[in-house]
């Protein structure tokens, strides 16, 4: 199930870090997709110009388009015929983090359900889940707001996908997803890994983004918090064999991927990855996965 999960993982870069990292091609197989990181203040001409260096190097570019970021629906279908016009055929939409709108946009579901995305040919777009929860949001809105964004996927005729938030740990991303699809929920979860960064880089990161639970399970495991911190590079292994487990176990279950947060490793993250595809790991009598390359 570890190869399963990792036949087409996916990396996320930021269109401001991309004229600094190795050629997509040297690192990257044909066809990966590669999100694009929605930063405020960042011009939208800077992401449909990585866009289309992504997909001139062969890969699959999937720009994060952030609601509250677009002020009206003409933007939006001049920003979405933006994307087109460089091959763009895949999509994140997500509320963003602005904490005021720009205009009439407030959340993903709006953007989903103009029409928008498909006259422009765009039909696979992913959203992002929540599996530790979110600052600013209760669990019971998050669901709501997820259910709310599968059923306007439908009626859309969109392809829907879910993109998790980074994870120390797979406990949190098995009981979340148990419980969505507890709730009607049935499509797929690429689940969000980090990268082979510096664990400080990753804390940081992790404390930002919400993932306490996860910290929580590292904090319970001998040492767990220890090791992270002291390492020199942080490997996702113990959080992908647990999902694979998890996936495994569960033939019913919503985990069928794997995206990659690099956070500027992107060079030994996909090394790495590229080689558990590939199949050359071993998996320990500690379920620790260690790459044979």
């Amino acid at each position: 199930m570890v190869r399963q999960l990792m036949a087409r993982f996916s990396v996320e870069i930021t269109p401001r870090e991309a004229p600094t990292l190795p050629p997509l091609a040297d690192v990257l197989a044909p066809g990966t997709a590669v999100y694009l990181t929605f930063l405020p203040h960042t011009p939208w001409a800077d992401t449909v110009a990585v866009a289309r260096s992504v997909r001139d190097a062969g890969m699959r570019p999937v720009p994060h388009l952030a609601a509250r970021a677009v002020p009206d629906h003409a933007t939006l279908r001049r920003m979405l015929a933006d994307l087109a016009a460089v091959g763009v055929r895949d999509l994140l939409v997500l509320a963003g983090s602005l904490t005021t709108p720009v205009g009439e946009f407030h959340e993903a579901a709006q953007v989903l359900d103009s029409g928008l995305l498909a006259d422009a040919g765009i039909t696979r777009v992913g959203i992002v889940g929540h599996p530790e929860g979110h600052p600013d949001v209760d669990d019971d809105e998050l669901l709501r707001a997820l259910l709310a964004k599968c059923r306007i996927a439908r009626e859309r005729g969109l392809d829907l996908h879910l993109v998790t938030q980074f994870a120390f740990a797979p406990e949190p991303i098995v009981a979340w997803e148990r419980r969505i699809r507890a709730h009607g929920v049935d499509v797929p979860v690429h689940v969000g890994l980090p990268g082979l960064t510096t664990p400080a880089r990753l804390l940081r990161f992790g404390l930002r983004c919400g993932v306490g639970a996860s910290l929580k399970v590292l904090r319970q495991q001998a040492g767990g918090v220890l090791r992270l911190a002291t390492s020199p590079v942080h490997h996702p292994d113990a959080t992908l064999v647990g999902v694979a487990a998890a996936a495994a176990a569960d033939p019913a279950c919503l985990l069928r991927g794997i995206h990659f947060f690099p956070f500027g490793a992107l060079a030994p993250t996909a090394a790495w990855a590229g080689d558990i595809r590939d199949g050359h790991f071993v998996v320990d009598d500690r379920d620790r996965l260690r790459v044979t390359a």
